[in-house]
């Protein structure tokens, strides 16, 4: 496995579309107003819940890298204290062949997930500028910016085709004086969780690792 850094993002979520009866009374009932989804509509953490993800590499033209990705999952295990405050604990299997599974704990805080060192890993605030930067080197030579784009987007994954909101993350380097970005997304539907999220190694950001939803448990 390639032993360089990797932007990774995390994320879940489908707009779902119910459709209604006509009251046959002479009676119109007046009409509700749909409710404002929640932050945990689109990231559900219920225990039990996961989610299994085909991952695939493609070239720079979008052609499928030949290689040997194991199905990704991600589960939410059982709640636990941390500083008096209840956190998920969600583990992720085989994220790029890692033989070790990834454990974090997040917690629904208005309306971001959040973990347990205060980063947030989803938000729907309602804003257009960055919601959340992220240094991921100490000396700030590469940082991450995070954004909610809320213009639903049709995403398409072996499981279905979903409408999606997008959590994007726009990585600078200094190395290029910060004038380009290279773009991460993590697509997320309402009462789905994460559809599809992308990544890319340091090393060559221009090859794109796709995670799509192959099947889902949400509770």
């Amino acid at each position: 496995m390639k032993k360089c850094a990797l932007v990774i993002g995390l994320g879940i979520s489908l707009f779902f579309f119910i459709s209604c009866k006509k009251d046959k009374s002479s009676t119109t009932a007046p009409a509700t107003q749909a409710s404002t989804p929640s932050v945990s509509d689109y990231f559900p953490l219920k225990t039990g819940n996961y989610w299994v993800y085909k991952t695939t590499e493609c070239d720079s033209n979008g052609n499928i890298i030949a290689g040997t990705y194991k199905n990704d999952s991600v589960i939410i295990k059982n709640d636990t204290l941390i500083n008096s405050k209840t956190y998920h604990t969600v583990v992720e299997y085989n994220f790029m062949n890692c033989p070790t599974p990834s454990m974090q704990y997040y917690t629904d805080s208005a309306d971001c997930v959040v973990t347990n060192y205060g980063k947030i890993v989803f938000s729907i605030k309602n804003t257009s500028g960055v919601i959340y930067t992220q240094m991921v080197y100490a000396d700030s030579s590469v940082y991450i910016n995070y954004f909610c784009i809320k213009t639903p987007v049709s995403i398409s994954v072996p499981s279905g085709t979903y409408s999606c909101v997008d959590f994007e993350g726009a990585l600078y380097e200094k190395s290029n004086n910060f004038d380009k970005a290279y773009l991460t997304h993590h697509y997320y539907s309402e009462n789905i969780g994460l559809v599809k999220r992308t990544a890319f190694y340091l090393s060559n950001p221009l090859n794109i690792i796709n995670l799509d939803l192959l099947s889902y448990h949400v509770q």
